[in-house]
């Protein structure tokens, strides 16, 4: 029998380890399963915010810490707790506000460790959170929670859920290249910019990202051994950090030529078929 006791994995979680549905596919569970059963350590590299992620983290097979709002925190599965945490230097969320400012057709939420702080009515992206138990307020700027991990902007939801990569319009992108323009021309030294989603720019502190905090995860472990899934770009950095990367055949087309090992669909299992590589054949 195969040993993964060197190996740790994480994957991304929408529509990498689930289906465009939202649905984990039984075969990814049995799979997990089985991987570790054989010594394997696996976990979630998510760009969604604690509160977001409380639902779905019910349903998974998880040991490790899992990677939170695009790695700018680790939560420790059996305690709950938050272990890392990156916060904002002074003055980012400042900038943040100014930011929205520049585009007021745009919503933005700052996204906490216990709930999320709204700016822009959406009554779409409202249902879309409280799918997912999200306690969520709109307060002055000056009342915002102080454990902001991550800062969204987004274009009005047309349904309770975000547009496919496939069905985007390129010109509803243009006014998040042009903020993503000016973050990295102004604010680096306090933003690290994330576009996993279309119609969407998320901001997390500076030096943050799914690769560093991934490597991290393994050195902790004494895993020498990182693998990783992603289907989006915000996926990017981990992916190259991973001694073996894989990606769904339908992720987004900036990941396909960059040497990533391509499996299943989501909705086929992508997960499923990555660990079934790794039965195959150990890196």
């Amino acid at each position: 029998m195969e040993d993964f006791s060197q190996i740790l994995l994480i994957s991304d979680y929408d529509r990498t380890m689930t289906a465009h549905s939202g649905e984990v596919p039984p075969r990814n569970l049995a799979a997990v399963g089985e991987f570790i059963a054989r010594g394997g350590r696996f976990t979630i590299a998510t760009g969604r915010s604690m509160p977001m992620f409380k639902l779905p983290l019910r349903g998974l097979h998880l040991n490790a810490p899992a990677l939170i709002a695009n790695g700018a925190a680790v939560c420790d599965l059996e305690t709950g707790e938050t272990t890392v945490r990156r916060p904002f230097a002074p003055g980012a969320l400042d900038a943040a506000w100014t930011l929205h400012q520049q585009f007021p057709q745009l919503r933005m939420e700052f996204e906490g460790l216990r709930g999320h702080d709204c700016f822009g009515p959406d009554p779409l992206r409202e249902a879309y959170l409280e799918r997912y138990g999200v306690s969520f307020r709109y307060p002055d700027f000056s009342g915002i929670e102080p454990d902001v991990l991550s800062v969204t902007y987004y274009a009005p939801f047309r349904a309770a859920g975000h547009v496919p990569f496939s069905q985007l319009d390129p010109e509803e992108e243009r006014p998040f290249d042009e903020m993503e323009a000016i973050v990295r021309r102004e604010y680096l030294h306090y933003f690290t910019p994330i576009r996993s989603m279309p119609r969407m720019l998320e901001l997390i502190p500076a030096g943050c990202g799914k690769g560093e905090a991934a490597r991290e995860l393994a050195s902790r472990l004494g895993r020498p051994v990182l693998l990783c899934a992603g289907d989006a770009p915000n996926d990017l950095d981990m992916l190259e950090e991973a001694d073996r990367a894989f990606i769904p055949e339908d992720a987004a087309p900036a990941l396909f030529g960059r040497g990533f090992e391509t499996v299943a669909s989501c909705d086929q299992g992508a997960i499923a078929a990555a660990i079934a590589l790794l039965f195959q054949k150990t890196p």
